[in-house]
């Protein structure tokens, strides 16, 4: 399995991520945002062209001195990638161009009660058959990133848990994923994923961020100057372990009081089926495998005015406030972003409880204040991560030509 690369700091890569990100620029424009020569840009340009990667795009006529400036933009069709986030309650897959634009997706069910070798089996049979409708060239398809919970081992591409079950710990995920579909596998974190799928298709108003992931458990995850921090094993930013000032409820780590103990969709769940009317009338049935469906319905009964639905949302994102402020100080943050499955529905009242947290007890808050968004993305961040992270990470060379009649398809395709 390819092992990720830490960053992508090279001419090239720092080009490519600039035109995904912008769309379109000239190469006076690349020179000025990279810091690069104009004759770096030039030379780093050239094999780009000629491999069908990058594509003139027009003049830019804004400037009325000298010469119009030739925009470049990225061959969208050149390569794709696949995203697919997966934990017990939800599975988002996603399919990229190599500009990052979004060409398919879908969602479907989590785990569940099925072990890992089934489970891969289902998402490569799902994953070909959106391949197939969409008519992506398998050709061209770069590779596939996987994102799920942590502790992972990203370079054996497993888990370092035994959730959802024990046949989970050390099982060879990505590897199984890449037999499977042919394809390369990248294993990534669902937080910092997410993080990253933020940064490049989302709309932070910084390149330096604090993000909270929340689906069936809490994650976390740090962007620093643009680039996701990860620590020592890819494995950073763990709040949703972080013990909480006053929190007792055991968790699965083995310890007591963490906030995802405390504050996740099951704790909410748990705590609305300690009350049987309210359980009744909100229509939750306390399943481990439906907690983020019960959840939702706890969020909707809130967005109707319901106090007691709005009395356990508020509770939880108070001990996720402290969390947050955890990870704004110890990062020197001032905005913090709210992405994952669970914030679909819920994303305000945790945005607005999470905010006055911060307010009341941020360090840096007489500095500026700080500022809490849910995400544009909230429900497939971290499968457009998954599939950014592949973009950027895996070696790119001229695509493959293809068949006549296959170019004329993608060509229709691509009309409205």
């Amino acid at each position: 399995m390819p092992r990720p690369a830490a960053s992508r700091g090279s001419a090239t890569g720092r080009v490519l991520d600039l035109l995904r990100s912008r769309g379109t620029l000239s190469r006076v424009e690349l020179a000025e945002r990279t810091g690069l020569t104009a004759a770096t840009i030039t030379n780093t340009m050239r094999p780009l062209l000629d491999a069908g990667l990058v594509r003139e795009a027009g003049v830019d006529r804004q400037h009325d001195r000298g010469q119009p400036r030739r925009l470049l933009r990225l061959d969208p069709e050149a390569w794709y990638a696949v995203g697919i986030q997966v934990d017990r309650t939800t599975t988002t897959i996603v399919v990229l161009d190599f500009a990052g634009g979004r060409v398919a997706s879908a969602a479907l069910p989590g785990t569940a009660g099925r072990g890992p070798h089934a489970t891969v089996r289902t998402l490569a049979e799902h994953t070909t058959a959106l391949l197939d409708r969409s008519l992506v060239p398998r050709g061209r398809v770069l590779g596939t990133g996987l994102v799920t919970h942590g502790p992972q081992d990203l370079e054996r591409g497993m888990l370092l848990t035994a959730q959802p079950g024990p046949d989970w710990l050390e099982y060879p995920l990505a590897d199984a994923l890449a037999g499977d579909l042919g394809l390369p596998v990248l294993l990534e974190n669902d937080a910092s994923a997410a993080a990253f799928g933020e940064l490049w298709a989302g709309s932070p108003p910084t390149d330096t961020f604090g993000l909270v992931y929340m689906a069936s458990g809490i994650g976390g995850g740090v962007v620093v100057d643009g680039e996701v921090y990860r620590g020592r094993a890819s494995n950073a930013v763990e709040i949703g372990h972080v013990s909480l000032n006053g929190g007792r409820t055991p968790c699965v780590c083995g310890g007591s009081g963490c906030t995802q103990a405390e504050a996740g969709p099951e704790a909410v769940v748990a705590r609305a089926l300690e009350d049987r009317a309210l359980a009744e009338r909100l229509g939750v049935a306390g399943t481990p495998d439906r907690t983020l469906a019960d959840f939702h319905r706890i969020a909707r009964a809130w967005r109707t005015g319901d106090t007691a639905a709005a009395g356990l949302l508020e509770a939880s994102a108070a001990w996720i406030g402290q969390a947050a402020v955890t990870l704004v100080n110890l990062f020197d943050l001032d905005t913090v972003i709210l992405a994952g499955p669970a914030f679909t529905v819920a994303g305000p009242v945790y945005r607005d409880r999470i905010a006055a947290e911060l307010e009341r007890h941020a360090l840096g808050r007489s500095l500026s204040r700080p500022r809490v968004l849910v995400s544009s993305n909230a429900g497939t961040a971290a499968a457009i991560g998954a599939a950014l992270h592949v973009l950027r990470t895996l070696p790119v060379e001229a695509p493959p030509a293809l068949p006549a009649t296959t170019e004329s398809t993608l060509t229709l395709q691509g009309e409205p």
